[in-house]
């Protein structure tokens, strides 16, 4: 039986931003990965894949982001079903990332560092 959760945009970067075992995997097609992507995170193809699950110790963090929900949660699910008892789908996915990031880079400098101290 599979326990992958589903995580917000702010629990992911807050997972994020304590740096130590957490994995950021985006699974968009290669163009899109490579049109723009989170410095942070790793492509996942088919290769990554087959290492990650081969050779990621079990109790890592997994955030899976991707353009459609149902591929990220499928692949959240199937890191579950490998052992990984940290597995996580990002809601809204990649697009959600992404406007999330847009807006921290559209407020006073202010505003961003009480959001980035409070979560």
């Amino acid at each position: 039986m599979s326990d992958f959760k589903r995580i917000s945009v702010e629990h992911a970067e807050t997972l994020l931003s304590g740096g130590e075992n957490v994995m950021l995997l985006d699974m968009r097609d290669a163009r899109a990965y490579c049109q723009g992507h989170d410095p942070r995170a790793i492509h996942l193809s088919d290769t990554t894949l087959r290492s990650l699950v081969k050779f990621t110790p079990r109790q890592v963090h997994l955030i899976v982001c991707g353009d459609e929900p149902r591929s990220s949660q499928e692949m959240a699910r199937y890191f579950s079903d490998c052992g990984f008892v940290n597995s996580y789908s990002l809601d809204g996915g990649y697009a959600a990332w992404q406007a999330r990031r847009d807006q921290k880079s559209k407020m006073p400098r202010r505003a961003a560092l009480s959001i980035a101290a409070h979560g």
